[in-house]
């Protein structure tokens, strides 16, 4: 009797954690799936805060928010190529550790020029590579 609560426990959290899972789009020749991630390293630097999103659409569009602004941009090249419009940010007074991590991540994020998925990371390239996993920011 107590493998049936232990099995329905085990696929209600299996079907919890599917729905975290970025989406494949339908881009073609594009193995980067869409859905939200969350920044978990800048550079050789780790990010232990996990207060850096950035959602990836289906027209291969960026939004997020950083430590204190929201942002977006249009992604002008077929992965794994990247290269991002003008980002479009909100002017939130940023300070301290949280605005030196938003300049420093706007910069490498605007500066990026590739991006690749592979073993559920998401790694978008350039002078400073940004890396991600699957899953929201905090606040």
């Amino acid at each position: 009797m107590t493998r049936i609560p232990m099995i329905s426990a085990a696929f209600a959290a299996t079907l919890g954690l599917a729905a975290c899972e970025p989406a494949t789009p339908d881009v073609p020749g594009s193995n980067i799936p869409t859905g939200a991630y969350v920044l978990v390293g800048i550079g050789s630097d780790t990010v232990p805060q996990r207060n850096v999103g950035l959602t990836i659409e289906a027209d291969g569009s960026v939004s997020g928010r950083a430590p204190c602004n929201s942002y977006s941009a249009a992604q002008n090249a077929e992965p794994p190529g990247f290269a991002l419009g003008p980002l479009v940010t909100t002017k939130m007074a940023c300070s301290g550790r949280a605005g030196e991590l938003e300049s420093r991540y706007f910069q490498a994020l605007s500066a990026a020029d590739g991006i690749t998925f592979q073993g559920g990371v998401l790694t978008i390239q350039g002078p400073t590579y940004l890396t991600y996993e699957p899953g929201q920011r905090k606040d």
